[in-house]
């Protein structure tokens, strides 16, 4: 069985939480665990009234509701969903041909943007053949994937604001290298589309530079989600 986890907060916006909840309730032999951090534009009941389990989580990082998602999972293979990222259903059916859910198998699939533009693709390039096959950081909009043996090492991802996929790589990165697989998800340019692009280009870079610098993650997430607010209130 697999075990898809989406952590959400108020989604409804983004446009992508139609899409995804067409697909999830769609997959056989799986469970979907939706895990959301306080709501408040109809989020919960969209999800809902799709079948799915909501499990509430107020005020919550998106690090602690994947990890309450992970906790509460049955799944062979556990499949971190991102909220504004789609995949398609057969190519999450392939994560049944990976290796044995005890080995210790993790990795995330190949990442594109749902708009195209040069510095978008040079983006998706970098994550996919830079930070994720040479240095083995995942970051969550690729969709993370990990197998139940990894999960019954007792990971759990540090409860930080932002980052929260790179600290999970960190931890992942003790079992092995990451798999990437060739099947894509696609995924919200929203930031980028908001703040323009080379201004979010350039925030991310600082993000970066803030982090490898330890600065306060909370302070950096505020000023990543300033007039945002798509990943915690």
């Amino acid at each position: 069985m697999i075990s898809v986890i989406l952590p959400t907060f108020n989604e409804i916006d983004s446009g992508y939480l139609g899409p995804i909840m067409s697909r999830l309730p769609r997959l056989g032999q799986a469970e979907i665990l939706a895990v959301d951090g306080g709501s408040t534009d109809g989020t919960v009941e969209f999800i809902a009234r799709h079948g799915v389990e909501v499990l509430s989580l107020p005020g919550s990082s998106r690090a602690a509701r994947m990890n309450l998602g992970i906790e509460q999972s049955q799944g062979e293979m556990l499949l971190l969903h991102h909220p504004r990222s789609l995949i398609e259903l057969d190519d999450i059916e392939a994560l049944r041909t990976l290796p044995d859910a005890d080995q210790l198998t993790w990795g995330g699939f190949t990442h594109q943007f749902d708009s195209d533009h040069p510095l978008l693709r040079f983006t998706s390039w970098y994550s996919n053949h830079v930070r994720c096959d040479r240095s083995g950081i995942v970051y969550l909009d690729h969709c993370v994937f990990l197998s139940r043996a990894i999960k019954q090492s007792g990971i759990k991802i540090p409860d930080v604001d932002i980052f929260e996929d790179t600290e999970l790589s960190k931890l992942l990165l003790g079992f092995g290298r990451p798999v990437r697989l060739a099947a894509v998800a696609r995924t919200s340019a929203i930031r980028f589309k908001r703040n323009g692009l080379w201004r979010q280009a350039f925030l991310n870079q600082l993000m970066k530079i803030a982090y490898h610098l330890r600065l306060p993650l909370d302070r950096l997430n505020r000023l990543y989600e300033k007039g945002l607010h798509l990943n915690k209130e």
